[in-house]
């Protein structure tokens, strides 16, 4: 395969690319380009596009699939939903304009795949006051996305909407919302504070997982539920104060937050959730040493393993550091249930 001289549409850069491939990415400026096509390597299949299909495939006022190449798409007045692959993978736009009008952004194959999904150039999308659902995976893996003011119409955003947007920094959410989906704000390692209201009841499993850059975050009353794994991850969280209202804990919801330090647990917790793994709630918190609790948990020695607070509770305790069991022996003692000597 011979490799051809191209010259980026955005920033103007040569690329040296194979001739044989459509498309390729500028290494200056990361853009999304075509390849023009070498007499030698021309070929036609059976299916052949439309050689003028229209630029927006629209059907019923659903948008199907945008077929430019424009980095600024304003989408036409009279659509009222986009489609579940409406811009899958169009790596060069940069931003999208809904109209007025538009009620729902689709999701595809069970959720698996969302209206935007793999747009990886995608700064910014204006969305309007009609809006209402934001189906699962819409906008997973918009690297770019960088802010996202979602409007108060807003009632849905199914699971995944936001996951891997790694550059995602602030969001404003709608307040008609009762739910944190499923992996709505997973792997945004660039968010630094969102600020949650009272009518949501549910954060669900993995909803924040990995937002390492997540320090500010008040959980407000009347969240009742709190997923498996929600914050695992999250680095930059020192404090947390759960309300009275919440009733269940998944596992491992905030383990792995190795810079926090103070917990707050109310007496109204009635589950620890444990996965088959263990429950694990706050297991790998490092620096985890000033927990305040309305009750001590039966579990608790999973819920708080490997946090150098349960090691100052059961020294203070007198039990097992090692298990929490009970000591014997008089000059020499050793744990009744796992039997190691006492070492402390």
């Amino acid at each position: 395969m011979t490799e051809i001289d191209v010259a980026c549409p955005m920033c103007g850069d040569i690329n040296r690319v194979e001739s044989g491939l459509s498309a390729a990415v500028c290494q200056s400026c990361g853009a999304a380009f075509a390849v023009p096509m070498q007499k030698a390597d021309i070929y036609i299949p059976e299916e052949q596009p439309v050689k003028n299909a229209p630029v927006f495939e629209i059907r019923a006022g659903v948008l199907e699939k945008y077929n430019g190449s424009d980095p600024v798409v304003y989408v036409p007045d009279g659509v009222t939903a986009i489609g579940a692959q409406a811009f899958k993978d169009c790596v060069n736009v940069h931003r999208v304009v809904l109209p007025e009008g538009v009620t729902e952004i689709q999701s595809a194959g069970n959720g698996m795949w969302g209206a935007f999904f793999g747009c990886t150039s995608l700064e910014t999308v204006d969305m309007p006051t009609t809006l209402t659902r934001i189906g699962s995976n819409a906008f997973n893996g918009c690297v770019k996305l960088s802010a996202m003011d979602i409007p108060d119409s807003v009632t849905l955003i199914g699971a995944g909407a936001f996951n891997g947007c790694s550059e995602l920094a602030s969001v404003k959410l709608p307040k008609a919302i009762h739910e944190l989906a499923n992996d709505i704000f997973r792997g945004c390692v660039s968010l630094t504070t969102i600020k949650l209201h009272g009518n949501i009841k549910n954060i669900g499993s993995y909803a924040f997982a990995d937002c390492r850059e997540l320090r500010a975050l008040t959980i407000p009353p009347g969240i009742k539920t709190i997923g498996a794994y929600a914050f695992s991850g999250c680095f930059g969280l020192t404090e947390i104060l759960l309300p009275g209202t919440v009733i269940s804990l998944g596992a491992s919801a905030f383990a792995e937050c190795r810079n926090l330090s103070v917990v707050t647990v109310p007496a109204s917790i009635e589950t620890f959730e444990n996965d088959g793994s263990g429950v694990r709630t706050f297991a790998g918190c490092s620096s985890l040493r000033n927990v305040n609790m309305g009750k001590l948990p039966y579990n608790y020695m999973d819920v708080f393993t490997t946090t150098p607070w349960l090691d100052q509770f059961l020294v203070k305790q007198g039990l097992c550091r090692h298990c929490g069991g009970h000591f014997k022996g008089v000059f020499k003692k050793t744990c009744e249930s796992c039997g190691l000597p006492k070492d402390y």
